[in-house]
């Protein structure tokens, strides 16, 4: 009888449960370049990638290379679901650890410093796709990122001929009513929420990018634009409603994924007084843009300071208007056709 060592036993994998799901084939795969960067996005079901193209595939196709930069794995498990009323998803980390919770069925992680990201969804949440896109796939992507080469700032942006306006207030300042407004008036959409800043290694310019394809105002909006009534209102992980408006399809060709910042602009609210924009102190606005780093690593958190430090440099203003937003339009175009900001 020959020895255990001398002939081992064939383990056939195919007998053995699998609670954990860690069996389950990601058949389903494809590459992106989103920000300038490539990500490969991996799944169990078709589903996830169609949620994947909509959140990364107009950013344009990825060079050839041997791996992407950042890698996000996420499973459809079918046999876990997510009931009504809808939670509020918790986000949290622990060293280089990001995790996002959001139920029993519904989580994921991801390993900054690896720059890779797996989790499980229900079925009722990848059928959400809206939501999906926000709390699970973009948010894995931006942690990563933001991690590793941009930084990111909380505002709206629109672009005239290439130059950039940063469009920075507290919630509710009406950032997003006024890129709506900039769009109207034939500008450029960047983003409406958050954009990432990332000095080009090779040229040393500071690049802003964007998410240009969907403006998400308050459902009051369409008090001041009546074209949005109809519009579909949506629900984020914040639990608050909002309009989605389609970029593409409200304002064709005018929709574009980077630019060079050239204006960093703080909206200030007022009841009646002066509509005027004027210059506003370098340090003040670094010191309100550091309000919005995040705690991390502290090369990370240097690198932050040093982009935020170039982004001032285009040059900062203060915005004061009433009533209709067509007055701040004028005062942001009017700032970006000069010749020297």
């Amino acid at each position: 009888m020959p020895s255990q060592a001398s002939s081992p036993i064939a383990f056939r994998q195919s007998v053995y449960p699998d609670p954990l799901h860690r069996g389950i084939t990601l058949e389903f795969r494809e590459r992106f370049f989103p920000l300038g960067t490539s990500v490969e996005v991996q799944s169990n079901q078709e589903v996830v990638l169609e949620a994947a193209r909509l959140s990364f595939s107009r950013y344009g196709r990825p060079p050839q290379t041997d791996h992407a930069q950042f890698l996000i794995q996420l499973c459809v498990d079918p046999e876990r679901h997510d009931r009504e009323p809808r939670s509020i998803p918790s986000y949290r980390a622990l060293s280089q650890l990001f995790h996002i919770g959001y139920s029993n069925a519904s989580f994921a992680i991801a390993d900054l410093a690896m720059g890779c990201a797996v989790g499980f969804v229900s079925p009722e949440v990848v059928s959400d796709t809206s939501f999906f896109q926000y709390v699970f796939l973009e948010c894995l992507f931006h942690v990563m990122v933001v991690h590793w080469s941009h930084t990111p700032v909380h505002c709206s942006s629109v672009a005239l001929n290439g130059r950039g306006a940063l469009i920075c207030g507290p919630s509710g300042a009406g950032k997003t009513t006024l890129a709506y407004a900039c769009a109207k008036a034939g500008m450029q959409i960047i983003s409406d929420d958050v954009v990432h800043l990332q000095i080009d290694p090779a040229c040393r310019k500071l690049t802003l990018w964007g998410n240009p394809w969907t403006l998400r105002l308050l459902p009051d909006a369409v008090q001041i634009f009546p074209e949005l009534v109809g519009t579909e209102v949506k629900q984020r992980s914040d639990h608050e409603w909002h309009l989605e408006v389609d970029v593409s399809l409200r304002f064709p060709g005018q929709a574009s994924v980077s630019c060079l910042p050239a204006a960093l602009i703080f909206l200030k609210c007022h009841d009646g007084g002066k509509n005027q924009i004027r210059l506003l102190e370098k340090e003040l606005a670094l010191r309100r843009l550091g309000q919005d780093v995040v705690f991390d690593e502290e090369p990370v958190i240097a690198r932050h300071q040093e982009v935020l430090r170039e982004l001032v440099m285009a040059g900062v203003y203060e915005l004061s208007y009433t009533g209709s937003p067509a007055v701040a339009v004028e005062l942001i175009e009017g700032l970006l056709q000069r010749d020297n900001l």
